[in-house]
């Protein structure tokens, strides 16, 4: 196999425009199938009947998913009231009135505990009105449920549901970075049949391409301490190309081969790196990843 495809199958990222009917779950399990790989997983799951950005780690990918989902999600969605409505601003005024913290209790579907929780309301803007029908555009923190917050807005029409939802974002990554299915199965059949590999590869993103954290480098040796999950020392530090902060995440990467060997959490601020003697411990690798 090809040593880049190879690479980014180890370690990498797909965007997926999941289309509406199968669940987050069964898309994973379809890229893990045809890409003939260990594992795969989602970050933000989409219900079934909603479509949209959903992204996919390969492998080892995995156990980083969950630094991307923490980032903030943006939807498309549709929403009918109980009686037709035509003055767009009074809509926008009931819209806004959850913008901001609000409390939600996750659906009755929802795996999570029933519990009260805060969630941020970024943006809301009601793009369109038709009849009994709200076309409108959400930014959210992760963890906001769309359809319990349609349900809340719904009150000050007396009746209100969702009936339609789109993810357009999640953090940086847009609908337009995304692929269908169909577009990854063509690409996937072209380099196992043809050899032609570099449309595959041009859909697979590298993990420190998506997560962003500050770098760590360092050299053959101390790589190699790392991959046993010990902790990095001060000595073992050739370069910092991101400043950080003490109890910050960061990248530990592999000079000579530049990959990443793993994540690990910042004992001290790079600002003190100066001031320790050479075998504090700088660094404690939380996932290894070589």
């Amino acid at each position: 196999m090809d040593q880049e495809l190879e690479n980014l199958l180890k370690c990498g990222f797909l965007f997926i425009d999941k289309p509406r009917g199968p669940s987050s779950h069964e898309v994973s399990a379809y890229i893990r199938k045809l890409l003939q790989i260990k594992k795969a997983g989602h970050a933000g799951t989409l219900d079934p009947n909603v479509s949209g950005v959903l992204i996919i780690g390969l492998n080892k990918a995995t156990r980083l998913l969950r630094f991307i989902a923490k980032d903030k999600k943006t939807y498309v969605g549709v929403m009918r009231i109980k009686k037709p409505i035509s003055d767009i601003n009074k809509v926008q005024e009931i819209f806004d009135k959850f913008v901001g913290e609000i409390k939600q209790i996750p659906p009755k579907e929802s795996a999570v505990a029933k519990k009260l929780r805060t969630r941020r309301v970024y943006k809301l803007k009601v793009e369109e009105i038709e009849d009994k029908k709200i076309l409108f555009s959400a930014e959210v923190e992760a963890g906001t449920y769309i359809r319990t917050l349609c349900q809340d807005i719904g009150k000050y029409f007396q009746k209100g549901k969702l009936i339609e939802l789109r993810r357009t974002k999640v953090g940086q990554i847009d609908e337009n970075k995304c692929v269908n299915l169909y577009e990854l199965t063509d690409a996937w059949k072209i380099c196992q049949q043809k050899g032609i590999c570099e449309p595959i590869k041009r859909l697979i993103n590298p993990c420190d391409k998506i997560i962003l954290l500050p770098k760590v480098l360092v050299g053959k040796e101390t790589a190699e301490t790392v991959c046993r999950g010990l902790p990095l020392a001060k000595a073992g530090v050739t370069d910092v190309e991101v400043s950080f902060k003490k109890n910050e995440f960061v990248f530990i990467i592999n000079k000579d081969t530049k990959k990443i060997i793993a994540i690990g959490l910042a004992m001290h601020s790079s600002n003190e790196i100066q001031k320790l003697p050479d075998n504090e411990k700088l660094i404690l690798p939380k996932i290894v990843l070589c």
